[in-house]
């Protein structure tokens, strides 16, 4: 972040979590320590730093677990049931209009804007997926691997997604120079022709109408 004069705390929005340690880290390596006060009225959590921080460029970093509730808002835990008759469970995410702050803290308000870098460490066999397309994959051990998506463009805290389950996704089509794809259940890519064909259409479509391409 861009600090505009000296502060000696950060506000950010934070709900269902609980935020071990945080600080901030300059470009030149200096460090400020913060204590974390947690608001569960406001989902507001304040970082009081140790030392004040000057005008200047900030990484602010924070250590910090959620829980993956059954809410249908934030990072949640839904389910289906395959052809055999067994529930499957996936991890998914609905960030709009302020649920983004049930997975990270943030400045979770549209009009505040930033490119987003995500990687997922999960269970080898299961699929990742976020808003950006996959470009690394490492074994990390016991039986996981950590996904790594590109940068997304610069947009607001709701639009980030990601999902997480026994799922497939069908060969990427072009869709005039975008590659798009279907994620389903597995065994159900036979059923989601019709889902690229309308995809391919409505992303045509709204290019010509507003003469903006994809993505924007």
């Amino acid at each position: 972040v861009d600090v505009a004069d000296e502060i000696d705390e950060v506000l950010l929005n934070a709900a269902e979590l609980t935020i071990d340690e945080a600080w901030l880290e300059n470009p030149e390596g200096i460090r400020r320590n913060a204590t974390v006060t947690l608001d569960d009225e406001r989902e507001r959590a304040t970082l009081v730093l140790e030392e004040p921080a000057a005008a200047g460029p900030w990484t602010v970093h924070a250590s910090f677990a959620g829980i993956l509730n059954d809410k249908l808002h934030g990072f949640y835990r839904s389910t289906f049931t395959d052809d055999d008759g067994v529930e499957r469970v996936l991890a998914t995410t609905q960030f709009e209009a302020t649920s983004a702050r049930r997975a990270f803290p943030c400045w979770d308000e549209p009009e505040f804007k930033a490119s987003f870098g995500v990687t997922l460490e999960v269970d080898e066999g299961l699929l990742a997926v976020s808003n950006a397309a996959e470009v690394a994959r490492e074994a990390v051990g016991d039986g996981r691997v950590a996904v790594t998506f590109a940068d997304t463009m610069v947009m607001s805290t709701y639009l980030v997604a990601f999902v997480v389950g026994p799922l497939e996704a069908t060969e990427a089509v072009d869709a005039g120079g975008t590659p798009l794809r279907v994620v389903h259940p597995l065994g159900k890519g036979h059923l989601a022709r019709f889902a690229l064909e309308v995809g391919t259409f409505a992303l045509a479509f709204f290019e010509d109408y507003y003469a903006i391409p994809y993505p924007g």
